[in-house]
């Protein structure tokens, strides 16, 4: 028999009152057919102690919803029976009572590190002795950001820790949980209290977030992406504790920080140990740039990326960033006749030529690549190889040759042009093309940063590594600058040093 709501999954009229509403616990909307209602509702449900119960049944994220909020209000323990009603967070927005808890886990056994999780942020040290569960990470992580000592130091202090808690997937691993340092990977309290605020979905926005109403999180434990009436800001970072672990080896178990710089830094400079420890499952803003700088710059790094299933290189600009890692370092044995077009790089020079021999070859084996072949022939001084390859005029080497200090390539490029041998192309959309090496070879800022995060390492759509710009000096020179001048006021880092006049 179908729910008596079921009828109302349908399109919904954008209405700002009846979301309010719905968080407010006022009313439940009519229609819950769109995803940012669901939200709201869930938000709602949550938040205000008997709302929503008629929404039991009607599916599976409203029942775990309403089981947890019985749990966490009424203190009373809800009948269930499918795996999918049962919530996998119970202590926020508030915590059960110890009665409460010592109920649920007679009933449901299972659940005893969701309770131990609850002692973490409610304090009850008694209760949690009272356990017998594994040292887990995550309720160390709890504890240590609810100011629950004995628990954290209890875990903390052992030799062997375990993470049964997946706070990406909402799921927890009962049966062998994994071996785990402290690694950033729980969404502590702290967090759940950063709230965004809904805004009405645009169906045709380019953009995921405009056209949902929301912002997707790499967390949602509570189910409702924190969305609220008004957003509020994100906990505050103590840079004093995150910067430190950008130029020391990372400790056993980190400390409470956003990890995000470090994941950025790891991906830039192609650091394999400390990305794969600190990544997200889900990719970050930056990241796919700051992983195509490190694959661009270190042959290892690109190496381990090539190993990996095809289903973790998601972006094929990846891939591509890979092919050319591959090209420079004179091995062409990823590319071959089949080998799709939008992975065969452009830039194939920076930050280190081939041999000569390997551009030849490439031309040869796939034709398509004739002008970059030419152009990092170009760049390396190789005018044998340039004259084998034989490239039209295109305006993108122009630019290229009239760098070069070899007159012959801009010469060649002219006279090809006078035969009419020419692409014809101005590059449109690729306009990075006509940067040059010059470019690339840029010096380090100047600037020093007052203050340094995440958004310090510059990710842009524009230029060098086929397009796609990570840039991290700016945070290098400001973290290399000495105290003293920091303190000084100077932004500039020419005036580290004191003149020698």
């Amino acid at each position: 028999m179908a729910h008596p709501r079921q009828s109302a999954l349908q399109d919904f009229r954008f209405n700002q009152r009846v979301l309010q509403d719905a968080i407010n616990g006022v009313r439940i909307p009519d229609y819950l057919g769109l995803e940012l209602v669901q939200l709201c509702v869930v938000a709602g449900i949550r938040r205000n102690a008997g709302f929503g119960h008629e929404l039991r049944g009607l599916t599976p994220r409203f029942t775990r919803a309403l089981n947890a909020q019985a749990i966490m209000y009424s203190r009373d323990i809800p009948d269930m029976n499918d795996p999918e009603e049962f919530p996998y967070c119970i202590w926020y927005p508030s915590t059960p009572d110890r009665d409460t808890c010592r109920k649920l886990i007679v009933q449901y056994p299972w659940m005893k590190y969701q309770v131990g999780r609850v002692c973490a942020v409610a304090n009850y040290d008694d209760l949690y002795k009272e356990l017998d569960i594994l040292p887990e990470v995550g309720i160390a992580e709890e504890a240590r950001e609810n100011g629950s000592e004995a628990i954290y130091s209890a875990i903390f202090q052992q030799p062997v820790k375990y993470a049964v808690f997946n706070d990406y997937s909402n799921s927890l691993i009962l049966e062998n949980p994994p071996i785990s340092a402290m690694n950033g990977n729980t969404c502590v309290t702290t967090l759940l209290e950063s709230k965004q605020s809904f805004k009405r979905p645009r169906a045709k926005s380019i953009l995921k977030s405009d056209m949902n109403g929301f912002e997707s999180r790499l967390f949602d434990i509570r189910e409702d992406m924190s969305v609220d009436v008004k957003r509020s800001e994100p906990r505050s970072v103590d840079q004093s504790v995150v910067l430190p672990l950008l130029y020391s080896p990372l400790p056993a178990d980190l400390p409470t920080v956003d990890k995000d710089m470090l994941i950025l830094s790891a991906a830039y400079h192609g650091n394999i140990d400390r990305y794969m420890r600190l990544r997200h499952p889900q990719k970050i803003k930056g990241e796919l740039a700051c992983l195509i700088r490190g694959i661009y710059h270190d042959p290892l790094f690109a190496k381990f990326w090539s190993l990996q299933p095809t289903a973790d290189i998601y972006d094929w600009r990846i891939r591509r960033a890979i092919n050319a890692r591959f090209i420079m370092t004179n091995d062409l044995s990823r590319i071959t006749p089949t080998t799709p077009v939008d992975e065969l790089p452009y830039l194939i020079w920076f930050p280190q030529p081939a041999y000569h021999g390997v551009y030849e070859e490439l031309a040869r084996l796939r034709p398509e690549m004739k002008l970059q072949a030419a152009r990092a022939c170009i760049v390396a001084n190789y005018q044998r190889s340039f004259e084998k390859i034989d490239p039209p005029h295109d305006s993108a080497l122009v630019q290229e040759a009239q760098e070069s200090p070899n007159p012959f390539f801009l010469k060649h490029l002219r006279a090809k042009e006078a035969q009419g041998d020419t692409t014809g192309e101005d590059h449109g959309s690729e306009y990075w093309k006509y940067f040059t090496i010059k470019h690339a070879l840029k010096p380090s800022t100047l600037t020093i940063l007052g203050e340094l995060n995440a958004s310090s390492i510059a990710t842009t759509q524009t230029w060098i590594y086929d397009g796609v710009e990570a840039e991290m000096s700016n945070v290098e020179v400001s973290i290399c600058t000495p105290k003293e001048v920091k303190q000084s006021g100077i932004s500039d880092v020419m005036f580290r040093y004191p003149s020698t006049e």
